[in-house]
C-alpha cells in the first residue's frame, strides 16, 4: 500500500475511535433529574358555633335537675354533632356566678355553675361572654365565672377580664399549627356600668380599640374571628350598625364573624373588600337555649365551617360553610329542656312543647327560610 494511502485510513481510523470515545464518555454522563419541591399538605381545622346560653330561672328550677344540678341532659342531643369538631364556641349569654351569690333571672341574672359544666361537658371549648347582661350579678360573678373555665386547661374564655394586663393579652388557640386570634365585644351592659377603674372586666365595642386589637394579633396568627353581641333584639335581619361594624371587621382582616344577641336567627353572608379579602358573617345565630316564650325564639342556629391554610402559598380559604338551625324544646310543665337540631326535631316533640300552639317541625322550617332567603354559599341544613 502506498504511503499516503496507508497515512489517511489510519487517520480516518483514529477520527472513526475518536468519535467513538467522544459519545461513550457523554453517554456515561450522570442525568441531571429535576429537582421537585416536597409537597406540603394543607392545614384544615374545623368550627362550629352557636347562639345565646340564656339561663332563665325556669331552666335552673326544672325539676328535672332541681336537686342533681346536672345539666348534661340538657345538651345531649346536640353533643355528636360537636364531636371531631376542633374549635366550638358558644355565646354565655347571663353571667354563671354560682349559688353562692344567690340566683336570679331576669332582669339581672345570676346562674348556677353547673350550667357551665354541662356546656364544657357537651364539647365547647370557646366560651364568648361579652354580653349586655355581663353585668348583672356584679365583679364577684364576673370572677367566679372566669373561674369555672380555669379548671378546663382546653378551654379558652373571650370578653371578660380579671385585669388590664389580662385584657390586653391577645387571645390565640393553635390547632395543627394554624394560630387562631379570638375576639369578642358586646355593644353595652343594659346601663349598668362597670367598677371605675376596672372598664376592663368586660369587652366594649369601640371601633379604635378593635382596630388595636386586631393589629395585636395579624402578626401572630393565621387566622381572626370575632364573636360580636350587637343588632336589635327580635329582628330577623341586621340594622345598620352590624353590617357597618361587619365591613369594618372585614377591612381589617376578619376571617369569620359570629354574631349573638337578637335572640332569633338573622341571615348570614360572605362579605369581600376591596383587597379581595373574604369574611364569613353569621349576624345572628339566634337562642341556643332558653325559656323565653315566643315561637321564633326558639329557632337558632348551629354554624359550621371550615378553614384551610394553603400548603404551597399559606393563603387562607372558608370551605363547606353551612347552618344547622336549633331548636329549644320544654314541655308544658316549664320541664325538660333541651337542645336538638332541626333535622332530628319532628312533631311528637312539638306537640307536647310548652309552645304547641305554635311550634311545629314546619313552622320552624318556613321561619328558617323566611329569614334565610337570600343568604348564598353557604347550605342550611334542615
Amino acid at each position: 500500500m502506498k504511503a499516503w494511502k496507508k497515512h489517511i485510513l489510519l487517520l480516518g481510523v483514529c477520527a472513526w475511535t475518536c468519535i467513538g470515545c467522544q459519545s461513550q464518555d457523554v453517554s456515561k454522563q450522570p442525568v441531571q433529574e429535576p429537582i421537585e419541591k416536597p409537597k406540603v399538605e394543607d392545614i384544615r381545622v374545623s368550627f362550629a358555633a352557636v347562639g345565646d346560653n340564656l339561663i332563665h330561672g325556669a331552666v335552673y328550677y326544672d325539676p328535672m335537675h332541681r336537686f342533681d344540678m346536672d345539666y348534661r341532659s340538657v345538651y345531649d342531643p346536640v353533643k355528636p354533632y360537636l364531636q371531631g369538631v376542633d374549635v366550638k364556641n358558644i355565646n354565655q349569654e347571663t353571667v354563671l356566678g354560682g349559688k353562692e351569690l344567690g340566683l336570679s333571672h331576669y332582669p339581672l341574672f345570676n346562674g348556677p355553675q353547673e350550667i357551665g359544666e354541662a356546656v364544657v361537658e357537651a364539647g365547647f371549648n370557646w366560651i364568648s361572654q361579652a354580653s349586655n347582661h355581663a353585668m348583672d350579678a356584679g365583679e364577684k360573678a364576673i370572677l367566679n365565672q372566669l373561674s369555672l373555665w380555669d379548671r378546663y386547661d382546653h378551654v379558652i374564655a373571650t370578653g371578660m377580664n380579671r385585669s388590664q394586663e389580662e385584657k390586653d393579652r391577645p387571645r390565640i388557640l393553635t390547632v395543627r399549627g394554624m394560630k387562631i386570634g379570638l375576639l369578642n365585644y358586646t355593644y353595652g351592659l343594659n346601663g349598668l356600668v362597670t367598677p371605675q377603674g376596672k372598664e376592663y372586666l368586660i369587652n366594649i365595642i369601640h371601633e379604635d380599640a378593635i382596630k388595636a386589637d386586631i393589629a395585636k394579633l395579624k402578626s401572630n396568627c393565621d387566622v381572626i374571628i370575632a364573636s360580636m353581641h350587637w343588632g336589635v333584639e327580635y329582628a330577623y335581619v341586621p340594622n345598620e350598625e352590624q353590617k357597618q361594624l361587619a365591613q369594618l371587621l372585614n377591612e381589617q382582616g376578619v376571617d369569620v364573624i359570629i354574631g349573638s344577641h337578637p335572640h332569633v336567627l338573622e341571615p348570614a353572608e360572605f362579605l369581600t373588600n376591596k383587597e379581595g379579602k373574604k369574611t364569613l358573617v353569621y349576624y345572628s345565630l339566634g337562642n341556643f337555649l332558653s325559656a323565653q316564650d315566643r315561637g321564633d325564639t326558639m329557632l337558632g342556629g348551629m354554624a359550621k365551617w371550615e378553614i384551610v391554610k394553603d400548603g404551597t402559598d399559606g393563603s387562607i380559604r372558608i370551605e363547606h360553610a353551612c347552618l344547622y338551625p336549633t331548636v329549644t324544646q320544654y314541655n308544658h310543665d316549664l320541664a325538660d329542656f333541651k337542645v336538638y337540631l332541626l333535622k332530628d326535631y319532628n312533631n311528637d316533640l312539638a306537640s307536647s312543647h310548652y309552645l304547641s300552639q305554635t311550634i311545629s317541625k314546619q313552622y320552624l322550617i318556613d321561619l328558617t327560610n323566611q329569614i334565610m332567603e337570600s343568604v348564598e354559599g353557604i347550605d342550611i341544613i334542615y
